[in-house]
């Protein structure tokens, strides 16, 4: 009887091995493409506010939640929503100002995924910030302290002063 259950054991491993060779998690994966760095200029807007001048009709409530960039040539540039471009998505106080994006663009792929973003203050291009004055934090968007739990203020980040 030993020998019939070692027997079916081995099987058992063999069709289980044999099953996740041929899974498509085992397949050859196609090779993603790579991003590339583009910087972008013009306006931060919602979707809502840049179709509003080519007269477009459409459903404004998911279209006002969209942010991209309008360049001077009226060229859209929709924007990912993540932890880089959170501050333009949440805080109107940032759009509808001169705005420059670092991002990485994807062949395919129209949304551009914000690295970093500089918007206009006192004219010149600045980097805003959301400052705890209490526990000297800076984080990227509107939030509360992650130490004390009070308030942060948008201030533009200071520039350094080389020697």
């Amino acid at each position: 009887m030993r020998r019939t259950s070692a027997a079916w054991m081995a099987f058992f491993a063999l069709t289980v091995a044999a099953s996740a060779a041929e899974s498509p998690a085992s397949a050859p994966k196609t090779p993603r493409p790579k991003a590339e760095t583009v910087t972008v200029s013009g306006t931060a807007l919602t979707l809502a506010e840049a179709l509003k001048a080519v007269e477009l009709k459409v459903d404004t409530e998911p279209a006002a939640k969209q942010v991209v960039i309008q360049g001077e040539d009226g060229r859209v540039t929709p924007l990912l929503s993540d932890e880089a471009s959170r501050a333009l998505f949440v805080d109107g106080r940032l759009r509808g100002r001169r705005t420059e994006v670092r991002g990485l663009s994807r062949a395919g792929l129209p949304y551009l995924q914000v690295v970093s973003f500089r918007i206009e203050d006192g004219g010149r291009l600045r980097t805003p910030e959301y400052y705890c004055e209490v526990c000297t934090i800076s984080v990227r968007f509107p939030q509360i302290c992650p130490c004390c739990q009070g308030e942060m203020v948008l201030r533009m980040k200071p520039e350094r002063v080389d020697p």
